[in-house]
């Protein structure tokens, strides 16, 4: 009987341990953190082209993936983190995101207008315009120019970077994102091969 008791004992030791250690982790995530809060579905951003591939968990967070840990802060107002291995480091006023990519400026404009989505600006030291709506991605986003159009959930077509069909597909959530920080998430994970 004292054997039972002390696996009862034990079990019921190392199930509070693991409670205040999720208490203590949730204290120690601070009101800036990413991963504070978010506990919903998993929603991914997929980029295939040629032999190239580009992939990234989106929350309202932020964007998770082997090539980007991009955190959402100040509800969009901040973003921080690294896009294939450089730092990023903006801020979003309004229509407009200023920042720094790896060595050098990225700076992005959007204006709605209709349904269509129209981004300009400083990208990858390149001069980009690109325009998204349901249907069609086109323009020229840093170093690659895309013409795709919509193809069940996914948006497929050509691309300046990738030799062969481009696919690339958003999730559902990253309209819970305003405009300018999905401009933003477009310029970073789209303007490279």
């Amino acid at each position: 009987m004292l054997v039972r008791f002390e696996q009862l004992l034990l079990a019921a030791l190392r199930r509070s341990s693991s409670l205040l250690f999720l208490v203590l982790a949730a204290c120690a995530t601070g009101s800036g953190s990413k991963l504070s809060t978010y506990t919903g579905p998993v929603m991914n951003f997929q980029k295939t082209g040629g032999a190239n591939q580009t992939s990234a968990v989106i929350t309202p967070n932020g964007a998770q993936g082997p090539s980007i840990d991009l955190g959402r802060y100040d509800n969009g107002a901040t973003l921080r983190g690294t896009v294939s291995g450089q730092p990023v480091d903006m801020t979003v006023s309004g229509n407009s995101a200023k920042g720094i990519w790896g060595q050098g400026p990225i700076n992005v404009q959007v204006e709605e207008t209709g349904d269509t989505l129209n981004m300009n600006g400083l990208v990858a030291g390149q001069l980009s315009n690109w325009s998204a709506t349901k249907e069609v991605i086109q323009g020229k986003i840093g170093l690659c120019a895309y013409q795709l159009g919509r193809v069940g959930t996914s948006y497929q077509g050509t691309s300046t970077c990738n030799a062969g069909q481009t696919t690339v597909q958003f999730p559902s959530n990253i309209l819970e994102w305003k405009p300018i920080n999905i401009a933003v998430l477009m310029a970073l994970l789209m303007s490279t091969p």
